[in-house]
């Protein structure tokens, strides 16, 4: 911290200063000194001012802290949720296997006929682009003989 023997009162300019301002940093001399909590403030206007500034991070602190709480609890809740899903859907696999087990048969089914289905078509429009290009076009031609 600053020297205050050297440091003078700006209210009495007379009076050595014996503290600091704690919100201000001006230097204050015994008749001005405000103690509030502990610190030195030159006036009761910069005592209010540091008990509000004080009073609004606090708030700020337990908005942050309340916000935090808010989010732990969506999580916890939609962990709850998921979990639900996993073993509803457990125990109705559990309970009709014969049945899911059917149904997975039928769509691996239904998949490789849409795969077979998709391989044929893109054969056909495949052998129809080859049949509609020339195969030997005049550009072809020049770029092999200047190849050459």
């Amino acid at each position: 911290m600053a020297d205050l023997s050297q440091s003078v009162c700006l209210n009495h300019p007379d009076n050595q200063a014996v503290a600091r301002c704690s919100a201000c940093g001006k230097p204050v001399c015994q008749q001005c000194l405000v103690e509030r909590g502990g610190c030195f403030y030159c006036s009761t206007e910069c005592a209010e001012k540091a008990e509000q500034a004080f009073d609004r991070v606090v708030s700020v602190i337990e908005s942050s802290k309340r916000s935090e709480k808010r989010t732990a609890l969506r999580r916890f809740i939609l962990i709850i949720i998921l979990a639900a899903i996993a073993a509803a859907a457990y125990y109705y696999y559990v309970n009709n296997k014969k049945d899911v087990d059917k149904m997975i048969r039928k769509a691996e089914r239904k998949m490789k006929r849409t795969e077979q289905t998709v391989q044929k078509k893109a054969s056909e429009t495949k052998a129809d682009i080859q049949e509609k290009v020339p195969g030997d076009s005049k550009y072809k031609k020049e770029r092999e003989n200047m190849v050459k």
